[in-house]
């Protein structure tokens, strides 16, 4: 199997676009969404972003970018789960209109 990590270069200016990277793999982005997980579950150091796609670290800046960028995600994430959870507390009949 063919390892996202061998296809990626240092520094997010060297980013790959996801659907140029599942070319390159020969999978769906996906399907390469899943293996970067898989590769970053086993100790692979992927970075992302949205304007490039994804990169091997170049420094310990692009590091701490990184998890910034994926801490504030995380917390919009959670704000929109206690938002949606509290509508359907607040609903009687636990049915949203328009949902």
């Amino acid at each position: 199997m063919k390892r996202v990590i061998d296809f990626l270069t240092q520094g997010k200016e060297n980013a790959v676009p996801a659907d140029q990277l599942a070319a390159l793999i020969g999978k769906s982005v996906r399907e390469l969404q899943k293996q970067i997980a898989s590769e970053r579950r086993n100790g692979s150091v992927i970075l992302s972003c949205l304007e490039g796609g994804y990169y091997l670290p170049a420094s310990e800046f692009e590091i701490r970018e990184f998890i910034i960028t994926l801490q504030s995600r995380a917390e919009n994430t959670l704000i929109a789960i206690e938002s949606a959870k509290q509508a359907l507390a607040d609903s009687k009949e636990g049915d949203i209109d328009g949902c």
